[in-house]
């Protein structure tokens, strides 16, 4: 299907943070904005639904992203990541529409030195990540037409999401509490589309990587926020081993490479910093 024909392009969690994005990327294609209130995708009826709807495409950012919560509430994170993506994958296998599902870093690990690349086998610590990764397997095993976008710690101007929490809070003068010793990426929201946007186009199906580049912890990434935006790096306390609680374990190291779309030569992803500067520029 060429540009110039209009898609129906269903996205799932379209009121949440990266939903919102999605949607607003994909404006000028027909948008099927579906959030929690429309349909519970966990339910096994979402196969029928969807197929009633006859979609071209289906983008599904929607998960239960607190490796916290999943943690707390093992069987809602099974049903939401897992099994909510298997009836996705299912409806658009019977449809022979494309599917682009929103994975993780989580996925790893956390064991190498080395930024992981797509060839790096999957080997999840928490229930986030063994749920994300079970959306993987379950979008392979359905779906001919896929592709797995493996991002991490997505940042934004708007909604709900790290870079707002940390520049509100910064900008309110209370403290932030942050991990300084798990790395990872990082990766504009806005950067994330557009790229996801562009493979939608093509036929190269498969599994990607999709990160802005730089490495950060997330006491990193809040200084580097305080740095742009004029604010006291004083209310940053760097968390260690010692006194990071939490009930989810975290990858020590979830960094990732875009290496497929490398080898492609299409990874115009630029560095983490030029991208904060735009969003942080929306925000003030």
């Amino acid at each position: 299907m060429g540009k110039s024909m209009k898609r129906k392009v269903l996205i799932t969690g379209s009121k949440g943070f990266l939903g919102s994005y999605f949607s607003k990327e994909f404006e000028e294609e027909e948008i099927i904005p579906i959030s929690h209130q429309d349909m519970n995708i966990e339910d096994k009826d979402t196969i029928d639904k969807i197929i009633k709807i006859k979609p071209d495409l289906v983008i599904h950012p929607a998960a239960i992203r607190s490796p916290d919560i999943c943690e707390e509430d093992k069987e809602k994170a099974w049903k939401v990541n897992a099994i909510g993506t298997k009836h996705l994958a299912i409806a658009c296998a019977l449809l022979d529409i494309p599917f682009i599902y929103i994975s993780t870093d989580y996925v790893f690990s956390g064991d190498k030195d080395t930024p992981y690349t797509e060839f790096d086998p999957p080997n999840p610590i928490n229930t986030y990540g063994k749920t994300k990764l079970y959306g993987e397997i379950f979008t392979r095993e359905f779906c001919k037409k896929y592709f797995i976008i493996r991002t991490s710690y997505v940042f934004g101007e708007y909604g709900n999401n790290a870079l707002t929490q940390i520049y509100n809070t910064l900008k309110e003068g209370r403290e932030v509490h942050l991990s300084n010793y798990h790395f990872a990426s990082c990766t504009y929201a806005k950067d994330l589309v557009r790229k996801v946007k562009e493979l939608s186009y093509t036929q190269l199906f498969g599994t990607y990587h999709i990160v802005n580049k730089g490495t950060i912890t997330r006491y990193d990434f809040a200084c580097k926020v305080a740095e742009i935006a004029g604010f006291s790096k004083d209310k940053i306390i760097p968390l260690n081993p010692e006194n990071f609680k939490a009930p989810a374990k975290r990858p020590l190291y979830s960094v990732l490479r875009n290496y497929i779309l490398e080898l492609y030569n299409m990874d115009d992803m630029p560095y983490y910093e030029e991208s904060l500067k735009k969003a942080i520029n929306n925000l003030s």
